[in-house]
Parts: C-alpha cells; sequence; structure tokens
C-alpha cells in the first residue's frame, strides 16, 4: 500500500493538474477571420475573409494570376521574350509581376521547369544592353519604359564581322590565315546584283607595330597601316620596291614582289605611257600613276587646263557652257552644235501651264 502511494507523488504535476492549466479562451478570440470566397481581378487573386464576431468581409490580394509565378520567387521566368520576378507594394502587400531584364532566346516554360540549367548568363540582356544574331541581321537591345523592361529586335542592312554590321561600301580588316600576322585582309561590303550584301576582299593591309620610349621610360607602342588594293601595283615605302596584293587561294592574300627591272606603265589605245600626257580628242589630260590611269584635268583648247574638283562653269566663244567632270566632261548648250551627236532620245521639258498665283500680290 506504501509502495502504490509512492508512485502516485512521482506522477508529474503537468499530468495530475491537467485541468488547473488548461486555457480556456476562446481561440476564436485570437483568430476571428474566416475565409468566405475568392476571386481574380486585373491579374491579382483575392480572398474574403469574414469576421465572425463583426459580420464584416475583408477583402486581401493574394497573388498575381498573370503568369502564376509567386510562389516561386527564386527561379527565373521567362515569358514574351522577358524575364519576370514577382514584387509587392509596401503599404499593402499589392502583388504583381515586374519585367526586369530581357531574353536573347525564348525558352519554354515547360522546359525550363524540368531542366533550369537552361537558363545561363548567356540567354539575359540586362536593361540597357544589346546582343547580335548569329548571322547578324537581327539586333535585340533592351531598354526601359513604363516600369517595365522591353525587348526591341531591330533589322539589319549590310555585312556581319565579328559582332558589327557594316553598311554598303564600308571597309574593314579581318586576319589573314596563315603565319605571317602583319598581313590582313582589307574587306568591303558591296550589294549584289539580286540585293544582298556580300563581303568582298579588295586588299591587303600591312601592319607594323612600333615601340616608342618617353623622356619618363614609359613606353608607348602603336601601328602603323600600309594598305594595298588588290591586284595592284603600288610602292607605299617610295623605295622602288613594287609588290602587288593577290589572293592566291580562296579567302588568303599574299603580298607578291616585282621584279627589279618592272617599271610602271599605262597603255591606252596600244600607246603606252609613263606619266602625264594630252588627250586633245577627248579633251583630257591623263596621268599614269602607279600603272593606274587617272584624270588629271580638262583640256579646253589648246593651253586652257581646268581641274575637276572644282566643277564650275567655263564659258566658250560658242556660248556654251563647260563643266568639268570626274568622270566625262559636260557641255551646256541653249541650241544644239553639229560637232555634238546626240545619243538616245531627248527629253523635252513640258510646259507649265498651272496657277502661278503666289506670284501676284
Amino acid at each position: 500500500m506504501l509502495q502504490f502511494i509512492v508512485i502516485l507523488l512521482c506522477i508529474p504535476s503537468s499530468l495530475a493538474l491537467v485541468d488547473s492549466i488548461h486555457d480556456t479562451k476562446d481561440t476564436g478570440d485570437l483568430y476571428p477571420m474566416v475565409w468566405q470566397d475568392q476571386f481574380d481581378k486585373n491579374f491579382v487573386h483575392f480572398a474574403v475573409y469574414n469576421n465572425y464576431k463583426t459580420g464584416e468581409n475583408i477583402t486581401e490580394p493574394s497573388y498575381s494570376t498573370r503568369f502564376g509565378i509567386t510562389g516561386s520567387p527564386r527561379v527565373e521566368h521567362i515569358y514574351y521574350g522577358l524575364y519576370w520576378e514577382a514584387t509587392y507594394r509596401d503599404e499593402d502587400h499589392y502583388p504583381d509581376e515586374e519585367a526586369v531584364a530581357c531574353a536573347y532566346t525564348d525558352l519554354d516554360e515547360q522546359l525550363l521547369y524540368e531542366k533550369p540549367e537552361l537558363v545561363s548568363d548567356q540567354s539575359r540582356i540586362e536593361v540597357g544592353e544589346s546582343r547580335m544574331s548569329g548571322n547578324g541581321t537581327v539586333r535585340v537591345k533592351c531598354n526601359k519604359f513604363g516600369g517595365n523592361a522591353r525587348r526591341v529586335s531591330e533589322a539589319l542592312s549590310g555585312c556581319y564581322y565579328n559582332g558589327t554590321v557594316y553598311q554598303n561600301h564600308e571597309e574593314w580588316e579581318e586576319p589573314n590565315p596563315g603565319n605571317d600576322r602583319s598581313l590582313w585582309k582589307k574587306m568591303s561590303c558591296q550589294r549584289s546584283e539580286n540585293g544582298y550584301f556580300e563581303s568582298k576582299l579588295v586588299g591587303c593591309s600591312i601592319h607594323e607595330t612600333h615601340n616608342w620610349t618617353n623622356v619618363d621610360n614609359s613606353v608607348e607602342t602603336w601601328v602603323w597601316k600600309v594598305e594595298y588594293r588588290l591586284n595592284e601595283v603600288s610602292d607605299p615605302y617610295y623605295k622602288g620596291k613594287w609588290e602587288k596584293c593577290v589572293e592566291n587561294e580562296p579567302g588568303v592574300v599574299k603580298l607578291e614582289k616585282m621584279p627589279e627591272d618592272y617599271e610602271p606603265v599605262c597603255k591606252v589605245d596600244n600607246v603606252v605611257h609613263k606619266d602625264i600626257w594630252d588627250d586633245d580628242v577627248k579633251g583630257v589630260r591623263w596621268e599614269c600613276n602607279d600603272g593606274r590611269v587617272r584624270k588629271l584635268q580638262c583640256k579646253i583648247g589648246k593651253s586652257h587646263y581646268v581641274d575637276p574638283i572644282l566643277s564650275k562653269e567655263v564659258p566658250l566663244p560658242n556660248g556654251c557652257k563647260f563643266i568639268c567632270n570626274p568622270q566625262t566632261n559636260v557641255f551646256k548648250c541653249d541650241e544644239s552644235l553639229s560637232m555634238f551627236k546626240v545619243e538616245g532620245k531627248p527629253r523635252k521639258m513640258r510646259k507649265y501651264n498651272g496657277s502661278m498665283h503666289w506670284l501676284r500680290h
């Protein structure tokens, strides 16, 4: 009997006095709100709660329904070419989804969920940055407008090389395959007959690296470039060493040294010229420069010369006006002359028969 009494005395007080410590206060006093209803409005899910004590219904925003990314803020979400993140308004916790960056490559959402490793730094363009497509035809820019990121795709026309689009007739340099790192290729963007832009090889370029030591012993380095046009012989150093830029293999250029006795000449109408000569029939003074014929001046009469760069009208004794053009000589005459042959069908000027009321006072 004594042993039984001792066992009872060893029971923890928390079990022996359960009724004495039980909080009889209704839990509804702590949580009076009871879920009542829900609805969606303006891409936001709202929950309606009822205060069972006061009978008042309270509506609270829950999450954004636009893309449903509120529940996974750590995962990158790509929709419509933009990266979206879940955001909330501080004062009332109103949810929204904000575009924060642009996607260079649109990724499928399901594939992204299954393989998140597909998202890399290469597919994300931050605001203010841009990226070129692989073939250089489209440039994707990311900017900000109205508080959200905005992706703009711009179609480009021209020739693409090394991240840059070159316009028509614009030139650039490319490394020349081979062991000679000082020799580069000179390229030009040209429009073909079918309307497409093509990169054309137009010459060679020699890069010579030079160093200069300043007074403070600091060393400066600069590169001196010497250009050769394709298939043209030139002596850029004026030392009598003539070289020719040729394409010895497709896409590969080299400089060919000309013989020591080489002398550049120009052959026109089966006549060899070396320096300057006059053509009285065409009215031109020609110049042979490094084997290339160049129009130096226009010739009027026996001893009157006009520079083509001036392009001014020179009165002639027969009443016409003469213009020295770099390509051809131009005569402006009020009446046709017997010494000229009219090529093609002359265009007649139409007489204006309309009203000229603006000249009246």
